[in-house]
């Protein structure tokens, strides 16, 4: 969310009549349960916290490397094409 503030100024020079854009901080953390790390988006908490559970993998075809998460391997994938 962006609030509209006006910028100080002593009235000379380009910035006089200016405003600035100023976000907000977000207060709102989400808590990995396994090592504590902080995000801002449940999503990104979710994501990472997959990494810690070790019976989930994702392996690629044709070399056999496994990843713990899927946009590794298909980041890996486009070196094959």
């Amino acid at each position: 969310m962006f609030a509209i503030m006006p910028m100080e100024t002593e009235g000379h020079g380009r910035e006089f009549g200016r405003r600035q854009k100023m976000r907000a901080k977000c207060t709102v953390e989400f808590v990995c349960k396994y090592c504590q790390r902080r995000f801002t988006k449940p999503y990104n908490l979710m994501i990472h916290e997959r990494s810690h559970k070790d019976d989930v993998t994702f392996t690629c075809e044709v070399c056999g490397k496994s990843f713990k998460r899927q946009d590794n391997l298909k980041q890996h994938r486009c070196g094959w094409r």
